[in-house]
């Protein structure tokens, strides 16, 4: 898809949503391949101070993720916080692991979305992989949300799939949500749904 036609249709999406309902979930750009064979899918909004590892809403079947989040020095979970309902601020650390396919595939991709703010001017996040291997994430696409709050796309490739991934987010931000698709592939059913782009290159690395 052309640049300037996704930022067009995210900024249509976004503006729908925040018409519609301003307090659902900023589930806002779902891959194309969610739910299909050897996927995860993770939602967390952080409504109470005691982080669980199982998200609001998600899907794991090759186990149940792990989450630790360690708040900056003098800071603690913000029931509401700038217009938002259960935020952690960092300048700390958030961590989840996420369980993979057992069988070895060539690669896998990980899709993040981020709701966040900046604590001070200019402060972004930090998205990366640090397990099995140190791999930082691709800004996507940032969208504004209004009143300082931000939504971040961020995608990450581990070649070759791992059985098991650990997710670093960290950054003088603070956090409302985070949702995290995973997909282990090829697979022929889902190679169509990754996009011309990424077909590309399965093709020259095959």
């Amino acid at each position: 898809m052309p640049k300037f036609l996704g930022a067009a249709l995210g900024l249509a999406l976004v503006a729908g949503w925040l018409a519609a309902s301003p307090a659902a979930a900023d589930d806002l750009f779902p891959p194309p391949w969610r739910g299909q064979p050897n996927t995860t899918f993770g939602l967390w909004e952080f409504y109470t101070p005691n982080p669980s590892p199982l998200p609001d809403e998600g899907h794991y079947p090759f186990g149940p993720p792990s989450m630790a989040i360690y708040p900056g020095v003098g800071q603690v979970w913000q029931s509401e916080w700038n217009g938002r309902t259960g935020v952690w601020p960092l300048s700390g650390e958030i961590w989840l692991g996420i369980p993979n396919s057992p069988i070895q595939r060539p690669w896998k991709d990980i899709h993040i979305q981020l709701t966040w703010g900046p604590q001070a001017p200019g402060n972004t996040p930090i998205v990366m992989s640090t397990q099995p291997i140190s791999v930082p994430g691709t800004l996507v696409q940032t969208t504004p949300l209004g009143s300082g709050w931000f939504h971040s796309v961020y995608t990450i490739r581990l070649e070759p799939n791992p059985s098991w991934e650990q997710i670093l987010i960290t950054g003088g931000i603070d956090v409302d949500e985070l949702v995290v698709d995973t997909i282990c592939i090829p697979e022929p059913a889902t190679l169509g749904l990754l996009g011309l782009g990424l077909v590309a290159i399965w093709r020259r690395r095959s």
